[in-house]
């Protein structure tokens, strides 16, 4: 059932500190900063709220404010990001506090929109805009704000956008988690379930084609019952990208040219959620130019992979039941780039089976099993290392391959 909205002191507050911004009666979800006269910049509607066990995530329809008649209406530059918000108590029932850096605007920041997220089910809720205050702001060292209307006792992860009077919305903060006070303070089980720890090391490599990443990172709660959700920012949002139960996975990317990864953990029962890990960012390789035409020779040779080539590569593999996942990396430690590759390697045992693969063609005969270029990846530069990987079975148990050719020429371990 929807969260009531604020009544009393409370709705006199918010009334208060929007009123010198008003110029319509529209809910635009910008919450104003308090200065005097502040005009209070627009954004899109509140997305729908997310479940969150006995209750939702409150879609904003208090009437905050809105951006001044002609204000900025030739504006086109959104402020800065945010700094990265940190949690801060605030000793309030079903409140959360949270501070950030301020943002910068060529123009003027107006206010901040603050989203929300909890687990639920399904994962894949979005993220919330989620009502708050704020309670101080300076432009030069922090703004601080409450966000109400929460379930007491719940974790929240939340992200932060700055609005300037002409409406542009700036790149989401990155997330932090805070959990929603509970006042008076009731005594909970005995001893206190063990919260997750932040996932450490995120890092990003090729996926399956040009439509995913690899994301892997690493984890004090292995062996712990936890599950590891990662989630990604557009230049608009964040939002739930995977679950894994294994510090690493697959994550799916877009059309633009930058994408940032941050990856949290939470108990089975989803009520407890650890901090974020740091952010990884992925970039979209810049395309390759166009070569200089040449004279078209009098005989064109045949091209051929490079016949002698000096490599290393390292295997590393997860493993569970019957199933695991290998990353394979690729390096070039010769001084010439490797123009065309074929990479193969023997399985131990006849139990082990390749079933799929990504930033290569894979295919096993037997025990072998070979990874060939593709036409994106098919130079590997001096220096260079190709992120490969495959899914496979297997029975009884799981060894690693032990030596590794590339074009024929045996590669170096690690």
């Amino acid at each position: 059932m929807p969260f009531p909205r604020p009544r009393g002191a409370a709705l006199r507050d918010l009334l208060i500190a929007g009123c010198a911004a008003v110029a319509t009666a529209a809910a635009l979800g910008a919450v104003p900063l308090p200065a005097s006269g502040a005009a209070v910049g627009s954004g899109p509607p509140a997305v729908p709220g997310a479940a969150v066990g006995s209750g939702s995530l409150p879609a904003s329809g208090d009437v905050l404010g809105s951006a001044a008649n002609g204000a900025g209406a030739a504006d086109t530059t959104p402020p800065s990001e945010p700094g990265a918000p940190s949690p801060r108590n605030v000793y309030l029932n079903g409140v959360a506090g949270l501070t950030w850096a301020p943002s910068s605007d060529d123009v003027g920041v107006t206010g901040y929109q603050v989203y929300a997220w909890a687990y639920g089910t399904p994962a894949n809720v979005p993220f919330a805009l989620a009502h708050a205050r704020i309670t101080t702001a300076s432009s030069t060292t922090a703004v601080t704000a409450e966000v109400y209307d929460l379930t007491p006792g719940r974790d929240y992860l939340f992200y932060v956008v700055a609005v300037d009077a002409a409406g542009n919305r700036s790149v989401p903060s990155l997330l932090t988690k805070a959990t929603a006070m509970v006042e008076p303070p009731t005594p909970g089980p005995s001893p206190a379930p063990a919260i997750p720890h932040a996932p450490t090391n995120l890092r990003i490599g090729s996926g399956l084609g040009t439509g995913n990443v690899t994301l892997t990172w690493s984890t004090e709660d292995a062996g712990n019952s936890v599950v590891f959700i990662a989630f990604r920012r557009s230049s608009a949002e964040w939002s739930y990208s995977i679950d894994s139960v294994i510090p690493r996975t697959l994550a799916s990317i877009g059309a633009e040219p930058s994408y940032t990864f941050q990856v949290i953990a939470r108990n089975t029962a989803g009520t407890l959620l650890s901090p974020p890990s740091d952010p990884a960012t992925y970039t979209a390789p810049s395309p390759t130019p166009s070569a200089t035409p040449t004279a078209t020779p009098t005989a064109t040779p045949t091209a051929t992979p490079t016949p002698s080539v000096a490599c290393a590569v390292t295997y590393d593999a997860t493993t569970w039941a019957t199933g695991f996942i290998a990353v394979v990396n690729v390096k070039n430690t010769g001084s010439t780039p490797i123009d065309g590759w074929r990479l193969a390697f023997d399985f131990p045992l006849t139990t082990q089976r390749l079933t799929s693969g990504w930033s290569a063609v894979w295919a096993q005969s037997g025990t072998t099993v070979s990874a060939t270029d593709q036409s994106w990846s098919k130079i590997i530069q001096p220096g260079q290392v190709l992120w490969l990987g495959f899914n496979g079975v297997y029975s009884g148990s799981n060894p690693s391959p032990t030596a590794f050719t590339l074009n024929g020429a045996t590669c170096a371990s690690g």
